[in-house]
């Protein structure tokens, strides 16, 4: 197997998984955000 074949391999690999988390987040737009939302944060910007 080539690079070039490992390279389309994984881009529709990475095509199908976009795809799919896109349909996932159509189905709970508003329960997904409200899950990322809930994860802590480290919101100290100073390094």
């Amino acid at each position: 197997m080539t690079t070039d074949d490992v390279k389309r391999r994984l881009a529709a690999i990475l095509s199908a998984d976009v795809k799919e988390y896109s349909r996932l987040m159509r189905q709970d737009e508003a329960g997904h955000r409200t899950d990322f939302n809930d994860i802590p944060r480290n919101d100290d910007n100073s390094h």
